[in-house]
């Protein structure tokens, strides 16, 4: 098993460790001999990433599709936009209508004044009624205001009542001025009025007297009439108003990634998003189809009233998210401990659920904070919300038609920027379900009507047999949660290259921590709930030792208990007699079969010590059924719990649920199952779809290959009993520190070792040692090694492994043979391309002086070759004065006296919409120049911006030629710029954020650096971490993190690690030192040579 012949002729047995972080994942293949000690660690690696995290939207965990694809739908609405609009104006020329450039009316409010005028009267002149009625139409269709989605475009040609928005700004505007308006007003009558009063009166905006948007109802209204008193036929109406009101989105299509359904006859749909409704319904109903109620020892499936009633329970938008298995139970009639089922997996091998499925698509819109998506939401019907979330998908959508729905396309023009915003923290599931919507209808409908399970369903509607299983993704497939996606890549990556070179492993062993295979705002979201409560608790142990006089360290299953008291009011939860800290016990409700509890608050209830020695280690439920103590009884506790206090730092939605969960447990009357390898691995839905994905690519015709994904906490326990943890030689200290990223290195190491006896062992030790604690018992778990002498054996047996492993872990760390990898984006587009901000540019007079800083900021590359070209243009100066001077820019003549474009500011910036916007970090790499000097070389930067590579996409984007009006060279270093232009300046390479440089630490012995290289002088490599400045890099060492800043680190450390990095000067580090630019294949080798597409190493010097 997992047998290969090495260049020697033996055979290699070995094992594969993965342990996954939330920014780092650490990798480890350990060869291991016949009795499974370890030889050697054949590769080990820990791969950096940024959870898809754009740098420029850090601080709100804005991931880089997230950003990218919020500018992607911006484009595409504008186009869209601009489509319409052309489409528009070639319309009213067909039409005989001239074009009249908004922009150029003297009086900004003048349209209207014109529409009010064309409704008000007819305009005698042809020409001038002509000209208005174009100024009109093409005002309205730049504001055309919302429509109900049901509403088609024909409802538009007939007449209807003022809208209640419409109704209501007529109040406003009448209050405004004094006076009643009439109210068949149309909107330009309403506003026109409002501006002959108040000429500098604001229209829109928070402040503005729109508070809001017109609608489509009151514009078409008003075209109708200004067709009707300017005596237009009913043909140039109708032509006019399906223009100004025509809703066609286009959407980029991702449907080359979308699988097909693999059932019989179904191959030519496509596999549906997890987010689509159908398959939240289908999720759903494939849960409920695996209960089964169990009365008299008799045991049944739901029937289809049963399963109705729980669907309408499930997706109930009020209630559904506080929904317990006990309500569930509650709703069918029966009690909790006769409804079975609940812990199989869920559809096609997902993981069991810890509560009932809930529509989370339905949840993620709700909490949108979108109003008019969520009335729209409300108001519509299954298909027509699976086209909204079609339309919100960046990655193809379930339908085969990827073009958005018209009608959605509608609604969705209507969103603001701030909207847009808005959809993009809508977090909605990701993956595709394994089958089309078609299918998912099909068998949702067999499910629901017939009472049958998935599996059942699937054989009646595509009469396939029993084996026939949905075939496993490929391990890297996108998923489309950019932190998930980063993740599989690399995994994937890795071990391809791991199985190319050393053939089939013995088992695949993976650790998560919580939330590392999940989004990156989820994270943080958990992070931050953590920190709550730790701040919480900090405060209740202060209230303790207060309270209590307690001295010295408090305990956590101290707090747990006196907090289980608080909540009680200081009363035995059994019998309702008084307790205090001192005399109360803490039981378990229900106890667990074999080795140790459950230790869950939930299962903890603080009471006498009479009830406790009585109940004893029987359920709750049994002991209260049977106990000669009247004072005890199932109703009674239920009946206190529902008056308990609540906790400090639980909010009241979590502390019922708390109180619901509390409940279930004192019904059940079977002990929790014993600890065993189901219940230790994890049941995130990723981590249970990595391990399927795995399995599958390795156990294609037979099981070779153990895979597993374990919950996290499992190698903080084995490091500790094994004796690794205070054997390591972390940079930082003996034990773990997240100061040094190979941690992740080390737990792949340890996980790589796990089998599952000793798993099992360890999650029984953590289990004792807390239920020791709690209840206050005498410590003997660390006396534990299994619970038969087999287990006891295979202990002791991977202890003297696990101090082997650590040997071989240090002198791979002496040897520096564990790198650190961070993927470089070397493609364009990987984010948003300027910053979200839009400033106003200044305007400055042609003829004006105009210095060559000043230039050098002109708005657009054309205006800046047009200037630098003047014959007056001095490359020191600028330009002089000159009331006669006139240029051209793209065939645009400008006279002295017209006002000509600039940034404000030097810092590289687009022009937007009229305004400007800082590039910030949209650096695509920047490339480095030799010059040689009078007396020794010396060395420049040139930060390479991607709105600059926009037109070479087809070319290598590293030696693509950059004109000197580039963004990218008018902000580069005057040094720089002047070698470009005389031809002194030599190329010699290009880095990119992310790239590994390799130097002597000896060389830098002075300032902050010298100080850091005295404490760590292994820290060899380094990360380009950012180029700030255009003479700076920002690095940052490769194999430490501010994440783990040892207590007491002084500034220089802190700095260089956490704080702004190491800023140093690319003619600094050339001309001390020189500089190895290593870029690494996904095993962490060196690349040497360019074999393939892919970057290698080179010295830069």
């Amino acid at each position: 098993m997992g047998i290969i012949e090495n260049e020697a002729g033996n055979h290699l047995r070995y094992r594969i460790g993965i342990d996954v972080g939330s920014h780092s994942t650490g990798y480890a293949a350990v060869e291991v001999d016949d009795s499974g000690m370890p030889v050697s660690i054949l590769n080990s690696v820990v791969f950096m990433h940024d959870s898809g995290i754009d740098p420029d939207g850090a601080k709100f965990a804005q991931t880089r599709k997230a950003r990218s694809g919020f500018a992607r739908r911006a484009r595409r609405l504008v186009r869209a936009r601009k489509k319409r609009l052309k489409n528009l104006d070639e319309t009213l020329m067909q039409l005989g209508y001239p074009l009249v450039d908004l922009e150029t009316l003297t009086d900004p409010h003048a349209p209207w004044h014109i529409r009010a005028a064309l409704t008000d009267h007819f305009i005698e002149d042809p020409e001038e009624r002509l000209k208005s009625i174009s100024i009109a139409i093409r005002h309205i269709a730049r504001h055309r205001g919302w429509r109900s989605p049901y509403a088609k475009i024909e409802t538009l040609f007939v007449t209807a009542e003022p809208s209640e928005f419409l109704v209501a700004l007529n109040s406003r505007v009448g209050a405004a001025l004094g006076q009643t308006l009439p109210p068949d007003l149309t909107p330009g009558e309403v506003i026109s009025q409002y501006l002959t009063d108040f000429p500098e009166g604001r229209i829109r905006g928070a402040e503005g007297i729109l508070s809001g948007k017109l609608h489509q109802t009151d514009n078409a209204q008003e075209i109708r009439l200004i067709a009707q008193t300017q005596k237009l036929s009913d043909d140039d109406l109708n032509i006019l108003l399906r223009k100004v009101f025509y809703a066609k989105s286009p959407r980029g299509s991702a449907s080359a990634l979308r699988g097909k359904d693999a059932l019989p006859g179904q191959g030519a749909l496509p596999r549906a998003e997890k987010a689509h409704p159908v398959f939240q319904l289908f999720r759903i109903a494939g849960v409920l189809t695996n209960l089964r109620i169990v009365q008299g020892g008799v045991s049944r499936q739901l029937d289809p009233d049963e399963l109705s009633l729980l669907v309408d329970l499930l997706t109930d938008s009020n209630r559904s998210d506080d929904l317990s298995w006990a309500d569930v139970a509650e709703t069918l009639g029966v009690s909790r401990r006769e409804l079975r089922g609940t812990a199989k997996e869920g559809v096609d091998g997902a993981p069991s659920l810890s509560r009932p499925p809930i529509d989370v698509t339905d949840r993620a819109i709700r909490e949108s904070k979108i109003p008019w998506l969520v009335e729209w939401w409300d108001s519509a019907d299954l298909v027509r919300r699976g086209l909204m979330i079609d339309a919100l998908s960046n990655s193809g959508g379930s339908q085969i038609d990827t073009e958005i729905d018209d009608e959605i396309a509608e609604v969705l023009e209507q969103a603001t920027e701030t909207d847009q915003e808005k959809f993009e923290k809508i977090n909605l599931p990701s993956g595709r379900a394994a089958y089309s919507l078609d299918s998912m209808s099909r068998l949702t409908d067999a499910m629901l009507e017939m009472g049958i399970d998935l599996h059942e369903a699937r054989k009646y509607v595509f009469r396939v047999d029993d084996t026939w299983t949905p075939p496993a993704d490929p391990i890297g497939l996108p998923v489309g949660n950019p932190a998930v996606d980063r993740v599989t890549k690399q995994i994937n990556r890795w071990l391809m290259g791991i199985e190319s070179r050393f053939g089939t492993p013995e088992s695949i062993y993976i650790e998560h921590v919580r939330n590392a295979l999940g989004s990156e705002k989820v994270r943080r979201e958990y992070e931050r709930d953590i920190e709550r409560r730790r701040k919480a608790n900090m405060a209740t142990y202060e209230s303790m030792r207060e309270q209590l006089n307690i001295s010295g360290r408090t305990r956590r299953s101290e707090l747990i208990r006196y907090q289980a008291i608080q909540r009680q009011g200081g009363n035995c939860a059994y019998c309702g007699c008084a307790i205090d800290f001192r005399t109360a016990e803490m039981d378990h409700i229900v106890p667990r079969a074999g080795a140790g509890s459950t230790n869950t608050r939930s299962n903890l209830l603080a009471v006498c010590r009479r009830c406790n020695h009585s109940k004893g280690k029987m359920p709750f439920a049994v002991w209260a059924a049977t106990t000669s103590n009247d004072k005890v009884s199932l109703e009674n506790v239920i009946q206190a719990i529902r008056v308990w206090e609540r906790d400090s730092g639980m909010t009241a939605q979590a502390f019922n649920r708390f109180k619901r969960e509390v409940i279930e447990r004192l019904t059940l009357t079977t002990p929790d199952d014993e600890i065993d390898g189901r219940s230790l691995e994890s049941v995130a839905w990723m981590a249970s779809e990595l391990r399927h994905r795995i399995d599958a690519h390795f156990n294609r015709q037979e099981r070779i290959v153990d895979v597993a994904v374990f919950r996290g906490s499992l190698t903080a326990s084995a490091r500790k009993a094994s004796g690794f943890e205070n054997r390591v030689n972390l940079i930082g200290g003996h034990g773990k520190t997240r100061f040094d990223r190979r941690h992740h290195a080390m737990d792949a190491v340890v996980i790589a070792l796990m089998d599952r006896s000793v798993a099992k062992t360890l999650a029984e030790r953590d289990s004792i040692r807390d239920a020791q604690r709690i209840s206050g018992e005498a410590e003997t778990w660390k006396s534990y090694t299994g619970a038969t002498v087999a287990t006891q054996q295979r202990w002791n047996r991977w202890k003297d492994s696990m101090l082997r492993a650590v040997e071989l872990f240090n002198l791979a760390l002496t040897d520096d043979a564990i790198p650190i990898l961070e993927n470089m984006r070397l493609r364009q587009g990987s984010g948003a391309i300027h910053e979200a901000t839009i400033s106003e540019l200044s305007k400055v007079a042609l003829g004006a002086e105009l210095s060559s800083e000043l230039i050098d900021r002109a708005a657009t590359p054309a205006l800046w070759t047009a200037l630098t070209r003047h014959p007056d243009y001095n490359p020191s100066t600028g330009l002089p004065a000159d009331s006669n001077r006139h240029i051209r820019v793209n065939g645009t003549h400008f006279r002295a006296d017209d006002k000509l474009p600039f940034f404000k500011s030097s810092s590289a910036s687009v022009m937007v919409r009229g305004g400007s916007a800082q590039l910030g970090n949209a650096i695509h790499h920047a490339r480095i120049y030799r010059i040689e000097g009078k007396k020794k070389p010396i060395y420049a930067m040139l930060r390479v911006y991607q709105i600059d590579l926009a037109k070479v996409q087809d070319r290598d984007l590293f030696t693509a030629p950059l004109a000197p009006s580039t963004i990218s060279v008018r902000t580069a270093e005057p040094k720089l710029r002047t070698a470009l232009a005389s031809g002194t300046a030599s190329y010699i390479g290009w880095l990119v954020e992310g790239d590994e440089l390799r130097l002597d630490p000896s060389s830098f012995n002075t300032h902050a650096i010298g100080t850091f290289f005295s404490e760590y002088p292994r820290c060899q490599s380094w990360r380009i971490a950012g180029f700030p400045s255009p003479s700076r890099f920002r690095l940052r060492p490769m194999v430490l993190s501010g994440e783990g800043l040892p207590e007491g680190a002084g500034e220089a450390i802190q700095t260089i690690t956490f704080d702004r990095g190491w800023l140093s000067t690319v003619n600094t580090l050339l001309s001390t030192t020189e500089l190895q630019v290593v870029r690494r294949n996904a095993l962490g080798e060196r690349r040497i040579t360019q074999k393939t597409s892919l970057p290698s190493s080179y010295v830069l010097r």
